[in-house]
């Protein structure tokens, strides 16, 4: 059974930093290029940030358009369609 992640509870800057490693590291176990704005975004009175990833091997751009925020990227990249 898949370990089900969850995004972070975000409270500091070191929890933002946290989940923003966490992103990175799976989208490197997947073989993928993960691209973010870099920016903070509030959502909901919460920091986030937009994510797009890419295949390493093609460099195509493999999630929407407009990004996707962290916990949405945790989702797409752990395959859990569910909220």
């Amino acid at each position: 059974m898949a370990k089900k992640l969850q995004t972070l509870c975000i409270h500091s800057a070191k929890d933002f930093k946290k989940q923003g490693k966490l992103i990175t590291k799976l989208a490197k176990k997947h073989e993928l290029i993960a691209i973010t704005n870099r920016l903070s975004l509030f959502i909901d009175g919460k920091p986030c940030r937009r994510w797009w990833f890419a295949s390493k091997k093609t460099g195509v751009l493999l999630s929407v358009e407009y990004g996707l925020i962290d916990r949405e990227a945790i989702n797409f990249l752990t395959n859990d369609i569910t909220d």
